[in-house]
């Protein structure tokens, strides 16, 4: 028993180092153009995972300057805040700094951003049967995500989730300028771009079920 639960924890890391050092060597063309601009106001101390945190702690700053309607602080601050995914993740790939942590929780933090802004926006102000459905499909991701974890296999993000996450993104951004600048028809736009992303993240899932089969 102890040498099959041995062989299971190598074979485990071994996957895990596999899926690492290959992603790694991927590099996307806009992690090469971050390199070379954005990253370099990190230092080398700074890692990808601490850029991560910083999300989660900044995400109920977010929350709050939407909720009593600081639009002028609240939405360059999303904006910034969801920009760190972009930045942890090509950081990762650019300094070789892809941990298992990483992999998990980057992704988690993405969704208790756009999740509560959700919460706080798109279900008050644009439509309660969109946010929900958008919440729901990032709720059933996360639990697939953390049971895979527990189960020792560990999926990088794809890129419908990287284009769905970017939709997301665009959309609610939108939104909050709509909602800011009070132009009637970004609250439109928002809708159309927001509904796209739920397209996405179908497609999403059911991409992360069969790379589960295999």
């Amino acid at each position: 028993m102890a040498e099959t639960r041995a062989k299971t924890t190598v074979n485990a890391s071994a996957m895990l180092y596999s899926m690492e050092e290959q992603y790694t060597n991927k590099p996307y063309a806009h992690d090469r153009l971050l390199a070379k601009t954005v990253l370099r106001l990190f230092p080398r101390w700074v890692v990808p995972n601490e850029v991560t945190m910083a999300r989660f702690i900044l995400t109920p700053l977010v929350v709050w300057l939407i909720w009593i309607g600081e639009y002028s602080w609240g939405v360059p601050l999303f904006v910034l805040v969801a920009f760190t995914d972009t930045i942890d993740g090509s950081m990762a790939r650019t300094r070789n700094q892809i941990t298992k942590w990483g992999i998990v929780f980057d992704p988690i933090a993405d969704k208790f951003l756009v999740g509560s802004i959700l919460v706080v926006l798109v279900i008050r102000k644009l439509s309660l049967y969109l946010g929900l459905t958008i919440i729901a499909l990032e709720l059933i991701v996360a639990l697939a995500g953390l049971y895979s974890h527990r189960q020792n296999h560990v999926f990088m993000a794809n890129n419908l989730g990287k284009a769905k996450m970017c939709l997301q993104v665009a959309g609610l951004t939108i939104l909050l300028i709509g909602a800011w600048t009070g132009i009637p028809v970004l609250h439109s736009l928002a809708t159309i771009v927001l509904a796209t992303s739920v397209v996405f993240a179908l497609a999403n899932i059911v991409a992360f079920g069969v790379r589960r089969a295999i």
